[in-house]
C-alpha cells in the first residue's frame, strides 16, 4: 500500500521551542504586589533560531510496498501508476457450410426405333443440363463467398446407363473424343480432369462404365464482387451446367429397335471447413474495470486534479485471423459507482489512425496523449489527445469497453468451425510528470505538541512569525494558503482567535525546473492573537499544501528528488514580554 508520510520537518520547530523559565532570588520583597516583574526581550524584534530539518526526499514522503500500483522504475527512478490484467475476449467463430447433394441427367437416342443389325453406327452428342446445389444457414458473419473447401473431399460420379427397347441388342459403346465440360465452380483433386473442369474420354467402353472424382471445394470468384452472396434467408443456390460433346460408336447391332444412352451425374453433399471470402465475424469482449485502488495519499483528495503529459494504455492482444481487427473503445472514468460526467474517451473511426491487430500476430498497441511511447515491446502508437481525461478527476476504477470490428471488404481466408482464440491484457503506464492544469492537494498535520508548549504561557506575545527557508528539488510548484492551516487544542477544537496570515509572495515554494538544482524559497507564516498565552494552548497543526501550476513541465517526479527546510525560526515583532510575578 502506498503511504505519505507526515511531513514533520516543515514543522518541527515547533517542538523545539525553548521553554522560558525563572526564579525569585530575594524574599524581602513580596513580588506579586510590591513590584511589577514583567519584561521586555528582544527590543523590536527577536529572533529565535529554531534548527532545520533532514533532508526529505520523496522515496522516504511517499512510500511504496511491494504490489502498489504507484512504483519507481528501477533504472530511471521515475514514479510510474501501473496496473495491468487480463481482458477477457470470447473465442469467436463461424460455423461450417453445408452444401446439398446435386444430380442430373443427359440422355442421347444412339439408334433410333426400326433399326436393325449393322456393324456399327457413329452418334454426335451435344448435349447439357444443369446441375444445381444448395446451401442453406450460412453464418452471418460470412459476406460473401469466394471459395470453401471441403472438411472431407466429396465425390462426383459419372454413370453411363443404356436402355434398348425391342429387341435390339449390341455389343459396346465406345467413346471418342468425348468431352465432358463439368461446373467451373468445382475444385477437383490434381491430376482427375483437364484444364477448364473437362473430362476426356477417348476410346473408352462406356457400356457399365462408372468414373468418380473426387471434388475438394467450390470456387465461385476470386476477388471481392465475383463471389456467392447468401440472401436474406442465409441461403446460396449453386447452378452449373454440365456438357457432354463429341461422338460414341455403338457396334454390335443385332434385332431391331432403339438404344438410348444417360449419363448420371451425381454430387454428394460438402461439408466445408474453410472459406475465403468477406468475412466479417463477431467478436465479442467482455467490459473490464481497471481499477486504481490503493493511491497514495496526496492523489486521494476530492479537489485533486492531475495534468499528466503522457499518460499510457497499453492494449495486448492476439490477432489469429488472416485480417485486420479493429478496436472501438469507451473508456468511461467512474468514481463512487457513477461516471464523471464529460470525461468519457471514445477511440475508433473517429480517429485518423484507429486502434488496428495486424493480421496472425500479437499486438501491443500504445494509446497514449502524444502519440508517442518508447516502452519496449510497443508495436504501433495511436494519438488519443483526450486520454488524460480519464484520470484528470481521480477515478476509482475505469470502465473500459472494447468492441473488436472486422470492416474488412476483401477476401481472405478462415476455418469454420474452428474456435478462434484472442488472448487480451492492458497495461496502465503513468509517469508522474504534469503539465499546466495540475492541481494536487496534500493533507497533513502534527500532532501533540501541548506537552511541549503548554509552559509558554509565561510568556505573554500577541504575535508570532514562522519563518522556513526551504530548498526544493522537487519539479512541483507548493503553495500554503492561510485558510489552509487549522490551529487545534488538545480537544480538538480549533482555536478560531489565533488568525493565520500569509502574504501572496510568501505562500509559494518554488519547483526546480528540471528536478534535479533546487531552488531556495521562504514561506512565512504570520500568527495573531488577543489571547497573549495562545501559543500555550496549540496542540494540533492541520495543514493542506498544494501543487499548483508552475514553470516545469514534463518533469517526472523520481524518488531521488528532495525538499530541505534549510532553516526554521520564530520570529517575535516587538520583542517577547516575560512574566516574572
Amino acid at each position: 500500500m502506498c503511504k505519505v508520510k507526515k511531513m514533520y520537518p516543515l514543522w518541527g520547530f515547533l517542538l523545539s521551542f525553548p521553554l522560558w523559565t525563572v526564579s525569585c532570588v530575594d524574599n524581602k520583597y513580596d513580588l506579586d504586589k510590591d513590584i511589577d516583574m514583567t519584561i521586555n526581550v528582544g527590543g523590536e524584534h527577536l529572533t529565535i533560531p529554531a534548527g532545520s530539518s533532514d533532508t526529505a526526499y520523496l522515496s522516504k514522503i511517499i512510500e511504496v510496498e511491494e504490489g502498489d500500483i504507484l512504483q519507481p522504475d528501477a533504472a530511471t527512478r521515475v514514479y510510474h501508476l501501473t496496473k495491468k490484467d487480463v481482458i477477457n475476449v470470447e473465442p469467436t467463430m463461424v460455423k461450417e457450410v453445408t452444401i446439398s447433394s446435386a444430380n442430373t441427367d443427359l440422355t442421347k437416342e444412339l439408334v433410333g426405333a426400326g433399326s436393325s443389325a449393322s456393324a456399327s453406327i457413329t452418334t454426335d452428342l451435344e448435349e447439357e443440363n444443369n446441375l444445381t446445389a444448395e446451401a442453406s444457414d450460412i453464418d452471418e458473419a460470412l459476406i460473401e463467398l469466394g471459395a470453401l473447401g471441403a472438411k472431407t473431399p466429396t465425390s462426383l460420379t459419372l454413370a453411363f446407363e443404356f436402355l434398348n427397347t425391342g429387341n435390339l441388342t449390341f455389343g459396346s459403346v465406345t467413346a471418342k473424343n468425348l468431352e465432358i465440360q463439368l461446373p467451373d465452380f468445382l475444385m477437383f483433386e490434381k491430376g482427375e480432369v483437364e484444364e477448364g473442369n473437362k473430362l476426356i474420354l477417348n476410346d473408352e467402353e462406356l457400356k457399365n462404365a462408372q468414373k468418380v472424382l473426387h471434388v475438394i471445394g467450390y470456387e465461385f470468384g476470386g476477388k471481392a464482387g465475383e463471389g456467392e452472396k447468401p440472401d436474406e434467408n442465409r441461403t446460396i443456390t449453386i447452378d452449373g451446367k454440365v456438357t457432354m460433346k463429341g461422338q460414341v460408336v455403338t457396334s454390335g447391332i443385332g434385332g431391331s429397335g432403339s438404344l438410348t444412352m444417360t449419363m448420371h451425374v451425381t454430387l454428394g453433399e460438402m461439408t466445408a471447413n474453410s472459406v475465403t471470402g468477406v468475412i466479417q465475424p463477431n467478436i465479442k469482449a467482455e467490459t473490464t474495470n481497471i481499477e486504481l485502488n490503493d493511491l497514495p495519499d496526496f492523489l486521494k483528495d476530492e479537489e485533486t486534479r492531475l495534468d499528466i503529459t503522457n499518460p499510457v494504455i497499453l492494449l495486448i492482444a492476439e490477432n489469429p485471423l488472416a485480417t485486420p481487427v479493429e478496436i472501438d473503445a469507451v473508456l468511461t472514468p467512474m468514481k463512487n459507482n457513477t461516471q464523471i460526467e464529460g470525461k468519457e474517451v471514445k477511440i475508433g473511426e473517429r480517429y485518423d489512425k484507429p486502434i488496428e491487430l495486424a493480421p496472425n500476430k500479437k499486438n501491443v498497441i500504445a494509446l497514449s496523449r502524444t502519440g508517442e511511447c518508447t516502452i519496449e515491446g510497443v508495436m504501433s502508437n495511436v494519438k488519443v489527445e483526450d486520454i488524460n481525461n480519464l484520470l484528470e478527476t481521480i477515478p476509482d476504477d475505469i470502465k473500459v469497453d472494447l468492441q473488436p470490428v472486422v470492416r474488412n471488404e476483401d477476401y481472405y481466408t478462415a476455418k469454420l468451425g474452428w474456435s478462434y482464440e484472442m488472448p487480451s491484457s492492458y497495461e496502465v503506464d503513468v509517469p508522474l510528470s504534469f503539465e499546466q492544469n495540475l492541481n494536487i492537494v496534500y493533507n497533513d498535520s502534527v500532532q501533540d505538541l501541548n506537552k511541549d508548549l503548554n509552559d509558554l504561557d509565561k510568556v505573554s506575545l500577541k504575535k508570532a512569525n514562522v519563518l522556513l527557508m526551504v530548498d526544493n528539488a522537487i519539479p512541483l510548484k507548493l503553495q500554503l494558503k492561510p485558510e489552509n492551516v487549522l490551529i487545534k487544542d488538545v480537544y480538538g477544537n480549533e482555536l478560531t482567535a489565533v488568525k493565520k496570515t500569509i502574504e501572496e509572495d510568501k505562500q509559494y515554494v518554488t519547483e526546480s525546473t528540471d528536478g534535479e538544482k533546487p531552488v531556495t524559497s521562504e514561506l512565512v507564516l504570520s500568527l495573531t492573537s488577543e489571547d497573549t498565552s495562545f501559543l500555550s494552548k496549540i496542540d494540533r497543526i492541520c495543514f493542506k499544501l498544494t501543487a499548483v501550476p508552475g514553470s516545469a513541465t514534463g518533469i517526472p517526479l523520481k524518488d531521488t528528488q528532495w525538499l530541505k527546510v534549510t532553516s526554521i525560526k520564530l520570529s517575535v515583532p516587538g520583542g517577547v514580554n516575560v512574566d516574572l510575578n
